[in-house]
């Protein structure tokens, strides 16, 4: 049985519309990606479709920040600035609580399932296919129930999830009940989570936009390195990497980027202004926030713990990969760069103490520190300028000091399978 859904229009029109609309032409997707149906009982005889509703509600919100929002076919995105893609999840799970009259838990029990519902919108550039901004909800709310004595209650939850003794009408009707709750759910996600994180990032979204003025740091000498090096975030993390190319090519580790098909990349020079004179407060309108680039990630190992990944863009300073086994001496003075404990752009001393082989893998010992955070960040010659390493992993679980780890430069080479400079053909790019 087929329950059908339709957000209702103007779900955000209660809400007051941002000032000074975004000037760009935004389609949200509406036959890709995201679940259209979600399931009422475990034996998965009812079903909702949401397709249509969904992505009319999502576009009646991005209406209050763009100046022209439309819901169209995937294979339209070409003729706007900016697409968005929906992937929407629920479920009902059924379940016993037990009933409170006035605060006091009684003999009796109600029926009461909950639907959880998460709601990720991701904005991506419709000519490239890179991310531009994503956003993710997760709500739960509790269904109506119905209320039975305490002998019964048993005895109707088990029925309720192996018969599906409700009635056809009875599905009906509690269906209605639960695409209200479905709609309350979005409705709360757009209003409270997605739409005031949109409007902060709206720099993003503003076509030409500069990237602000960073604050003055003391970094001399490592300036250039930390121009090269970004500060990387998935979904679940964080972590570092680096540039090898003018046009936005990026190594990091494969654990950084975990199972995200696009992260989050920050550059040195968009990183937020951090200055003592500068609001703390999200909510004044002088707090700053570091620019979010979007990377598609273009190729991964995971055995060897390394990934590719490419931001848009041109002339980003970058960094040369020193593939000369031959010039990792013992003794070299190094540095590590990362953002350890999310300590964005930190820079920790030492010298390369052996190069060794791990399982057929070369790695670089150094006791420059690395920890959580510093993984994907480079490991570079400060008589060279050059990487020797990628940042992997730290003291071992016996809390070992002065003893780090890095994936040679060499091996990131030969298992990516690339020479420097970076072309295209090495990495094509689809647009899907």
């Amino acid at each position: 049985m087929y329950i059908s859904g339709a957000f209702r229009r103007g779900i955000y029109e209660n809400h007051e519309d941002f000032k000074d609309k975004i000037n760009a032409r935004v389609m949200v997707v509406r036959d890709k990606y995201y679940k259209n149906e979600i399931y009422l009982d475990n034996d998965h005889i009812y079903t909702f479709t949401l397709k249509d509703g969904l992505a009319v509600g999502v576009a009646d919100a991005l209406a209050t920040l763009f100046t022209e929002v439309e819901v169209n076919d995937y294979k339209f995105r070409k003729n706007y600035d900016y697409i968005v893609e929906i992937d929407y999840d629920a479920r009902v799970d059924m379940g016993l609580a037990q009933y409170r009259r006035k605060g006091v838990l009684t003999a009796d029990y109600t029926f009461n399932p909950v639907l959880s519902s998460s709601l990720q919108l991701t904005v991506r550039n419709p000519h490239s296919g890179y991310a531009v901004s994503r956003y993710d909800t997760f709500a739960q709310s509790l269904l109506p129930g119905y209320r039975f004595d305490a002998a019964l209650a048993l005895s109707n939850f088990l029925a309720m999830i192996t018969l599906g003794v409700l009635s056809p009408i009875s599905i009906q009707v509690y269906g209605k009940k639960v695409l209200k709750s479905i709609e309350k759910n979005v409705e709360l996600s757009l209003a409270e989570k997605i739409m005031p994180e949109m409007k902060e990032d709206r720099m993003n979204f503003t076509k030409h936009s500069q990237a602000q003025e960073p604050h003055i740091r003391m970094d001399g000498k490592f300036i250039p390195f930390m121009q090269a090096t970004v500060f990387i975030q998935n979904s679940t993390g964080s972590g570092s990497g680096f540039l090898i190319s003018p046009d936005g090519y990026i190594i990091t580790n494969q654990h950084v980027v975990d199972k995200d098909r696009d992260v989050s990349v920050v550059l040195y020079d968009e990183r937020a202004l951090l200055d003592s004179d500068s609001p703390k407060n999200p909510s004044h309108p002088g707090f700053n926030q570091n620019k979010v680039r979007f990377a598609k990630v273009i190729k991964t190992n995971k055995r060897r713990d390394l990934a590719l990944i490419k931001i848009e863009g041109e002339n980003f300073p970058h960094l040369e990969l020193e593939t000369n086994k031959t010039r990792y001496t013992t003794g070299t003075t190094v540095a590590a760069i990362g953002a350890p404990h999310n300590l964005e752009w930190s820079v920790s001393e030492g010298i390369i103490g052996a190069l060794r082989n791990d399982n057929g893998q070369y790695v670089v010992q150094t006791d420059a520190a690395i920890n959580h955070g510093n993984s994907g960040g480079p490991l570079i010659s400060l008589e060279t300028g050059r990487v020797m390493g990628v940042n992997t992993y730290g003291p071992s679980k016996d809390k070992t000091d002065n003893l780090a780890f890095a994936i040679s430069a060499f091996e990131v080479q030969r298992t990516l399978e690339f020479s420097q400079p970076v072309k295209e053909e090495f990495f094509p790019i689809s647009e899907d």
